[in-house]
């Protein structure tokens, strides 16, 4: 296959031990190289790599180096190993490619205002364009969820009520069927839930939980972009004051 990196196969044994100003090993920069490849469309979703051979040609290096570099893809959730058969391309979620972001907080840095600060922009986005774009197999997810957190308000059950949470936010942020903004509401989830455990801060209080989340499901049922973006917004805000 042609791509942009023929030709380089004289500057591999340096370049695999200096990339991006960083010293790294030779399976490291593989993997690097190989999901750089995939996310520019040098291979594609579905699309079978090159066999193991013409990869160690590639990237001059040994037939173990790329079974490593495959099996860390493979892990990622990349790849799809199949014996016998090949190593092909999975379609891949953008928030995967998100995680090197977690590499660059430093989490002692970051408090409630500030997590909250992301997801009222984020989530005033999400829900207006799902308010545009919802369609009634999405409602009737939205539903399923909200019915899900009521019981598990009722019960108070508090994992359960994170989850549907959760659940409920990431489904209204699928709606507005935009993957980058989808991609950046799960890294801000993550980004929460490592927060509030490092805070000790968890939900306790639910009135009003529930309620909140049906007016914004109610804002979207009628494609009311503002009153959709008024719902969130005080949720918002009042989630956060729950936990300062």
């Amino acid at each position: 296959m042609s791509n942009n990196y023929e030709g380089l196969k004289g500057e591999r044994k340096d370049m695999a031990y200096m990339a991006g100003g960083y010293r790294v090993t030779k399976c490291d920069f593989v993997t690097e190289q190989l999901k750089e490849m995939i996310i520019t469309g040098v291979y594609k979703t579905g699309e079978k790599l090159p066999n193991e051979s013409t990869l160690c040609e590639q990237f001059n290096v040994s037939r173990i180096t790329v079974r490593e570099a495959l099996k860390k893809l493979n892990m990622m959730g990349i790849l799809d190993i199949r014996q016998g058969k090949g190593t092909f391309v999975k379609q891949v979620d953008l928030g995967l490619f998100m995680k090197p972001l977690y590499q660059l907080i430093d989490f002692e840095d970051v408090d409630i205002e500030a997590i909250y600060s992301a997801r009222e922009y984020i989530e005033n986005g999400t829900v207006s364009m799902a308010a545009e774009k919802r369609t009634k197999e999405e409602l009737a997810e939205m539903e399923k969820i909200l019915q899900g957190l009521r019981t598990a308000i009722a019960s108070e059950d508090l994992l359960q009520v994170e989850y549907m949470d959760t659940s409920f936010h990431l489904q209204v942020a699928k709606s507005a069927k935009n993957p980058i903004l989808y991609a950046c509401l799960e890294a801000i989830e993550e980004i929460n839930r490592t927060c509030l455990k490092r805070f000790s801060k968890y939900l306790t209080i639910l009135d009003d939980c529930y309620e909140e989340h049906y007016r914004i499901y109610e804002a979207i049922r009628k494609q009311d972009v503002e009153e959709a973006s008024k719902a969130m917004v005080a949720h918002t805000l009042s989630s956060k004051k729950v936990l300062l």
